[in-house]
């Protein structure tokens, strides 16, 4: 069947150059497309909210050791999430809200399966019953699966542990330190403001938290947690990893999940010796991807749901208005200018309240 145009003018973002270090707004382009019907067993999703990740920096460089990257021109890739308004799919009805890997425009097409790995055009139906539209972007969606898995499963969290988190204020991090604080842990947040420290011990329960662009963080560490650390989740990689590295216990868990401190980086940075700390404390490091657990999902929804029921776990958004505005929520957060979770929410999601 041939696609049909429909009487609709759909806005996307492209890469309009690749970034050398941090990205600029000059190397984003917002343009208009034609939004064409969908097919037999397709549905038609309006945008109500994009959302801005760390792997998406990656994706911008030619060549990349996580997953595939984009061409000039190419619509970014990212997450949305929005509301079916044309269903050809006996699965999803008008009027229904999904998310998935659609990427950053106002109306996308999804083959309305369940296969999300990369850039797969599957969807997750949203149930408002269980939480708002954009909270399954963030703590209900991979960042809130990446931090429930990363810990608990890759990390072998046990009762009492010490558990240190990266980026602890971002979506992630946030969760994570949440998660071992009910299990009884000591949590160690790093982060890059003081209003951040402030944040993750008066309002998200971490035992401790320190600002890395102050003092020496090894020392910070080694004074919160002088038996040394017992689970590492790491959001973050470079030098500021390498400090944690000194302070690992015996048989420590180090949980590989971000690199956010080097992709922008224009040059690569020296990093200590960290096989000889890995050797001396017989620690297990680990990478970590959340597609993995992509068929567990609905475990980590389900847990993390009920410890909201709870008030066990508080999450947090950072909200821009508009997609003309997305390349700079990206570059906000990928600055570390996002408390929680970074969305874009776009004008639709506004007018329908949603």
């Amino acid at each position: 069947m041939k696609d049909k145009n429909l009487p609709i003018q759909g806005l996307k973002v492209t890469l309009h150059k690749r970034p050398n270090g941090m990205p600029k707004e000059s190397d984003f382009q917002v343009s208009n497309f034609q939004v064409k019907g969908p097919k037999d067993g397709e549905i038609l999703v309006e945008t109500h909210y994009l959302s801005a990740d760390p792997f998406q920096r990656m994706r911008l460089n030619a060549f990349s050791g996580y997953g595939k990257t984009i061409s000039l021109g190419d619509t970014i890739k990212g997450r949305i999430a929005g509301k079916v308004i044309i269903s050809k799919n006996p699965k999803f009805q008008k009027g229904d809200f999904v998310e998935g890997m659609l990427g950053w425009k106002t109306h996308a097409i999804s083959d309305g399966s369940q296969i999300r790995a990369e850039y797969a055009p599957g969807v997750t139906q949203i149930d408002k019953k269980i939480a708002p539209i954009p909270a399954w972007l963030g703590i209900l969606g991979f960042p809130g699966i990446t931090a429930y898995f990363s810990l608990i499963e890759t990390g072998k969290l046990e009762k009492g542990n010490t558990v240190l988190v990266s980026a602890a204020a971002g979506a992630v991090g946030s969760i994570v330190g949440q998660i071992a604080k009910i299990y009884n842990c000591k949590v160690i947040g790093i982060t890059g403001s003081d209003k951040k420290v402030k944040h993750l011990i008066d309002n998200l329960g971490f035992t401790y938290a320190l600002n890395y662009n102050k003092g020496n963080i090894s020392k910070s560490i080694k004074s919160f947690a002088p038996g040394g650390v017992d689970i590492f989740i790491d959001n973050t990689g470079g030098p500021i990893a390498d400090e944690v590295y000194l302070n690992l216990n015996l048989n420590a868990r180090v949980v590989l999940v971000g690199n956010i401190s080097q992709n922008n980086q224009s040059s690569e940075i020296q990093r200590k010796d960290l096989q000889n700390m890995i050797m001396r404390n017989r620690a297990t490091v680990s990478g970590f991807i959340v597609y993995d657990f992509e068929d567990r999902a609905n475990e980590a929804r389900k847990k993390i749901s009920k410890w909201i029921k709870e008030k066990k776990i508080k999450y947090d958004q950072t909200i821009e208005v508009g997609i003309d505005n997305a390349p700079r929520a990206l570059i906000s957060m990928l600055k570390g200018g996002n408390i929680g979770k970074q969305l874009i929410r776009l004008p639709i999601s506004i007018k329908e309240n949603t």
